[in-house]
């Protein structure tokens, strides 16, 4: 077995990287204060502590300068890019809002919609009911946008975008906190863990999520707590935990919700097995069975309706997209059960070609990266010697996001698949963990080749 060296280097320096990377994000905050907006910098002074009292009361004694170099790291490194991609934007479209997608200024303006029930002019609770249609969706992000651009009235004068902007660098950078959380517990070795972590942190659909104001890197942040939770030692405490963090999700985005609901029960499952009582054993399976059977009958027709309507109006989506794109075209014209899986590993590939998104640099990077590693994951469920080695629990997470993407399969997005990426992730990290390096270099040379001779091919059937 190829096992690193059990130290704490990395393949960048965290000691510099991470202070050039402060002072990087605090000068362009300055010039932001300079200019008249000081709520960008309350914001990340503010969120950079709240980090590290967080890092300090949850991380054991030997795991908090590593932990406080990432966050540091990855929330400065986040933010730097988002501010510059911001007034990059403002220089090229002056008379438009500098944003990279749609959805940010439907979020920008739920934040102002908002207001009014963090300022106790309407009912707070009626935010989490159909009341506050469209915010009753995801009364959590709405709170938290809401809650920004209260303080950004006060300090400010107005709800400044760019004062929204400070939250998913914020969340990325603990993103990258509770993965490595994970993997040095599934690993144990600092070293294999603290690289696997930036390389996921750097490569991945994350980087460029964790830059614009949509909550999916909220949504992300919370599949990856709940992850480390499932995958720890049974405890009554994770399973109270679990259910929180399904609580939480659930108020970011009902559907995300309900899998962690399912998998809170699965969770309870490995925990009861645990107990030696059969009487303990047996009541808690007729509880699980009637009040799973009471959920189905009361919220059936509810979960049913949602998933077929978002299921065909991303299929709607995805045929109007197919005239332009004639891969999407053929997908969708393949047989049952083909088409799916056509779908569910081009959704892989995304976006394909990367160069689409050469605008957005991380996000092309990330189409590049990901499709390795999701065929390492592919390797290492074939290589009976490196699957017998993967960890029950990672296993059902396994089957749980492939079935996620299956069901996202009418219309595949990183930024919506994010949130199982990490499940496959340290699947794949097996293959790194037992293969010799070089073997690793030749099937990555391999895949490299495959890329770009694939991208060009496209490119010429395109011309």
């Amino acid at each position: 077995m190829n096992i690193p060296n059990d130290k704490s280097n990395s393949f960048i320096n965290l000691n510099i990287t991470s202070v050039v990377m402060l002072w990087i994000s605090l000068f362009i905050l300055t010039l932001i204060a300079i200019s008249g907006s000081l709520t960008p910098i309350i914001l990340y002074l503010l969120m950079s502590a709240l980090g590290i009292v967080l890092i300090l009361l949850l991380s054991d004694k030997n795991e908090i300068a590593i932990k406080l170099k990432l966050f540091i790291f990855f929330f400065s490194l986040y933010l730097a890019y988002t501010l510059i991609n911001y007034y990059i934007l403002l220089q090229l479209y002056p008379y438009e809002v500098p944003l990279n997608y749609i959805d940010e200024n439907t979020f920008y303006q739920y934040s102002n919609l908002g207001l009014p029930y963090i300022l106790g002019k309407k009912h707070f609770f009626d935010l989490f009911t159909l009341a506050s249609y469209p915010l009753h969706e995801q009364p959590l992000y709405v709170v938290f946008i809401s809650s920004i651009a209260y303080l950004s009235i006060i300090v400010d004068g107005n709800n400044t975008l760019i004062a929204q902007k400070i939250l998913s660098p914020f969340l990325g950078g603990l993103f990258s906190i509770v993965l490595y959380s994970t993997l040095k517990y599934q690993f144990k070795e600092t070293s294999f863990s603290l690289n696997a972590t930036i390389a996921f942190a750097f490569f991945s659909a994350v980087f460029m999520y964790s830059t614009p104001i949509m909550r999916d890197i909220d949504v992300a942040l919370a599949y990856m707590i709940f992850i480390c939770l499932f995958l720890q030692k049974n405890s009554f405490i994770n399973f109270i935990l679990l259910l929180v963090v399904a609580f939480i999700t659930y108020y970011l985005r009902m559907e995300s919700g309900m899998v962690l609901f399912a998998l809170v029960v699965l969770y309870s499952h490995f925990h009861v097995k645990t107990i030696h009582s059969k009487a303990i054993k047996f009541i808690f399976y007729i509880l699980v069975v009637v009040f799973s059977s009471f959920l189905i009958l009361l919220m059936a027709n509810k979960i049913f309706g949602r998933v077929v309507g978002l299921n065909e109006a991303n299929t709607a989506r995805s045929i109007a997209e197919a005239s332009k794109d004639s891969i999407a075209l053929i997908f969708n014209k393949l047989p049952f059960p083909l088409s799916y899986i056509a779908k569910v590993l081009f959704g892989q590939m995304q976006p394909f070609p990367f160069f689409l998104a050469i605008d957005r640099l991380p996000e092309a990077i990330s189409g590049i990266f990901w499709p390795f590693i999701f065929i390492m994951m592919l390797y290492a469920m074939i290589k009976k010697e490196i699957r017998r080695l993967i960890d029950t629990k990672v296993i059902y997470l396994l089957i749980v996001a492939i079935a996620i993407l299956f069901l996202m399969s009418s219309e595949p997005m990183a930024r919506r698949m994010m949130s199982v990426y990490p499940i496959i992730y340290i699947v794949s990290l097996y293959v790194f963990f037992v293969l010799p390096k070089n073997e690793i270099k030749k099937i990555f040379s391999y895949y490299i080749f495959s890329m770009i001779a694939l991208n060009v091919f496209y490119y010429f059937i395109k011309i």
